[in-house]
């Protein structure tokens, strides 16, 4: 037997429809509805977690790799290749990581 699915805005809307309550409902819910609502609110702060560590991981591969290419091209140390590509973004008030793809893709960090 496949479960239904319940579409709705939060882990909240989702036990509200399943057991139909309502806004006013808090305290009519079981000890059971409970920690359903608590383990579906769990399991949406992982996968928003998930989510961010993913797009971080990203991000830091693109940016070891602009500070691999600085260090090559300029003879400069990781720090000093990581404080060029720091002092850039701030000075271009561009993400580190979309500046670190510019430097990937172009081998050029451009300051204006």
């Amino acid at each position: 037997m496949k479960p239904d699915v319940v579409a709705g805005t939060s882990p909240r809307d989702g036990v509200d429809t399943v057991f139909g309550a309502t806004d006013d409902a808090d305290e009519q819910l079981t000890p059971v509805e409970t920690y359903l609502l608590e383990a579906l609110e769990r399991l949406d702060a992982a996968e928003s977690r998930a989510l961010q560590l993913e797009a971080a991981l990203d991000h830091s591969r693109d940016i070891g790799a602009a500070i691999g290419i600085l260090m090559a091209l300029r003879r400069v140390t990781r720090e000093q290749a990581f404080d060029e590509l720091r002092r850039a973004s701030m000075a271009r008030n561009v993400k580190l990581h979309v500046l670190a793809l510019e430097v990937v893709e172009t081998g050029l960090i451009d300051r204006s």
